[in-house]
């Protein structure tokens, strides 16, 4: 469970840190729009060639940081798809392992009653309740339970869109 943990721990800091990017880069493409806009509104006001070149560093910048952003929501979505995919595995895989431990655990408790049965015929009624539940032991049914009781399960991630 701990590697489980530690690779889900480490992939969400890696989506973590690629929504940081992308939020950086959103910033960074709206002051770029920004100046943009300002250069284009200054050669309105005065034609000259300087502020066309002005314009030209700008519209380049821009452009530059339109593929910056688009960079960085590739990659976080690309995280995201891992993360997601890392999830579901492990989240199968410890849902396996608890259903072998539950079987494990009534197994055991089972073969304790039946044992108890053996050994005291007087007593059969007291152990009858324990028999008939751990006869009733449904994991699919117990996990269903649980996540109806805490609400997990109904919000899926989903790609970011620019």
């Amino acid at each position: 469970m701990k590697k489980f943990d530690h690779s889900i721990t480490d992939l969400r800091k890696q989506l973590a840190g690629c929504y940081t990017a992308v939020e950086k880069a959103r910033k960074a493409l709206a002051e770029r729009q920004k100046d943009l806009d300002l250069k284009t509104l200054q050669l309105e006001t005065k034609l000259s060639t300087k502020v066309e070149e002005e314009i030209r560093k700008a519209r380049r910048k821009s452009t530059q940081a339109g593929d910056e952003l688009m960079r960085c929501v590739d990659l976080y979505n690309q995280a995201q798809s891992k993360w997601f995919e890392e999830m579901v595995t492990t989240s199968l895989e410890l849902e396996r392992l608890e259903v072998e431990r539950i079987e494990m655990i009534r197994q055991h408790l089972c073969q304790y009653t039946t044992l108890r049965h053996e050994t005291d015929m007087f007593n059969q009624s007291t152990m009858q309740p324990v028999d008939h539940l751990l006869h009733t032991v449904d994991p699919a049914k117990d996990r269903e339970l649980w996540v109806k009781e805490h609400m997990t399960g109904s919000v899926r991630p989903v790609n970011m869109e620019i």
